[in-house]
């Protein structure tokens, strides 16, 4: 799972099963408390139907649970960005548009210049497993590679020491 991408909470069969299998325990819990003492099979099927809405509670919750510890996670992580950027010194944000080989040493990324719009392939040293797509990275740009006026290399390397922070992008 992408930790730079909020879990979603409602998915169309979660939220069809709970529809479905709560009007049908809404009808039949009801009905069997009215003809008590009910017939076996009527008992069996409430019984069926109130374990399942249990269990769909349950998943509810799970998921609501998920992504309201994802929130805390990007805002402490946006928190330690911004305090980043505070820190001094020349930075800029890249968003790791997608992630095309993870090697030991870092990772051949596609990168999008947040300030200039720009798309264009890099190597991200270090950390390897750690930058997703959707990650929002907050660089001190090389001066050795970029030049005003002059074209943007074909391939721009990021260093690891040139790595201030790492954000999720938030939508």
């Amino acid at each position: 799972m992408n930790p730079m991408i909020r879990p979603t909470v409602p998915s169309t069969s979660l939220v069809m099963w709970s529809v479905a299998i709560g009007l049908c325990t809404l009808y039949l819990v009801p009905a069997t408390l009215a003809n008590w003492p009910a017939p076996p099979w009527l008992i069996t099927i409430t019984t069926l139907l109130a374990g399942f809405s249990v269990a769909l509670a349950l998943r509810w919750a799970l998921k609501v649970r998920r992504a309201r510890a994802w929130d805390v996670s990007a805002q402490l992580l946006w928190q330690q960005f911004e305090a980043a950027r505070l820190a001094g010194g020349t930075t800029t944000e890249v968003t790791v548009l997608s992630v095309q080989e993870v090697q030991p040493t870092g990772a051949w990324v596609t990168i999008n210049w947040d300030q200039f719009g720009y798309t264009q392939p890099a190597w991200i040293e270090g950390r390897g497993g750690t930058y997703w797509p959707g990650s929002v990275v907050l660089i001190t740009p090389d001066p050795m590679q970029v030049h005003v006026g002059q074209p943007w290399p074909p391939t721009y390397r990021i260093a690891e020491n040139d790595c201030r922070a790492i954000a999720p992008l938030l939508r």
